[in-house]
């Protein structure tokens, strides 16, 4: 069992010398209550960072760790954003909490993971459960979401998100991705947050970005040709190439947070 403070809170040490806030969330608790325990309630503009990084040439993933070293934590940085995402050690979520290491940044980067899927660094006890994922050790905190599979947090996440940003600017980038990562797109759109497609990164972007385009595979997931027809004449579904020059990339999401 997982010992935690009376306000449900884990204290955090990894290996690498990184230390970090999660909280443990009970079924009862809601998400502005999780917010201000941990003291994350204070209005900013945000950044939803959603996605992996499955089937990528290696190429295309040094690509994209620049896009996260020289776009995504520069424009957090400059635009004073919260960044949130699914606190995992792989794929984009990693590349990430590299990113702000790297960068020197200061921004709140904030995880948010089901229970039952999180490998917690400093107890033994879930260590050995080939089913639960480490997490990222270059985050500020977590929210560790009352649930055993992926998917769960997908509300929430979009939730958080909401609240930190209400009346603020708040943007959705998605990169790569699988079903997870559809759940939580329609759950960030649902909450009326734009959302960027990082087209060129592969597999659910690419196939967004190819209906957008209509350019779409004959075995699409018509629940993906629904995202798209119902949020893209809205002008909450956009799409940008990961080939791109960087400067236009970042220009383009800083014009958005403007």
């Amino acid at each position: 069992m997982v010992k935690t403070s009376s306000a449900g809170i884990v204290d955090l040490a990894f290996d690498n010398g990184c230390n970090a806030q999660a909280l443990w969330l009970s079924p009862q608790q809601t998400s502005p209550q999780a917010l201000e325990i941990l003291h994350l309630n204070h209005l900013r503009p945000t950044l939803v960072v959603i996605g992996g990084a499955g089937l990528m040439t290696e190429e295309s993933l040094q690509r994209l760790q620049t896009i996260f070293n020289d776009v995504l934590a520069p424009l957090a940085i400059d635009m004073n954003l919260t960044v949130l995402d699914g606190g995992t050690d792989s794929g984009v979520i990693q590349m990430m909490g590299r990113a702000r290491h790297a960068s020197g940044g200061q921004f709140p980067l904030i995880g948010v993971v089901p229970q039952g899927k999180a490998q917690l660094p400093n107890f033994q006890e879930v260590r050995d459960d080939e089913s639960r994922h480490a997490l990222e050790p270059h985050h500020t905190s977590f929210f560790l979401i009352p649930g055993d599979e992926w998917g769960c947090e997908s509300r929430w996440l979009a939730d958080f998100a909401s609240l930190i940003s209400s009346g603020q600017k708040s943007l959705t980038v998605l990169i790569n991705g699988g079903k997870i990562a559809l759940t939580d797109l329609q759950a960030n759109l649902a909450e009326g947050r734009p959302a960027i497609v990082m087209s060129g990164s592969g597999r659910l972007a690419d196939t967004i970005t190819a209906v957008m385009t209509g350019l779409p595979p004959e075995d699409v997931d018509p629940k993906i040709v629904e995202l798209v027809n119902t949020y893209e004449p809205q002008g909450k579904l956009m799409h940008l190439d990961l080939s791109d020059p960087l400067p236009k990339i970042y220009q383009r999401l800083k014009q958005y947070f403007e």
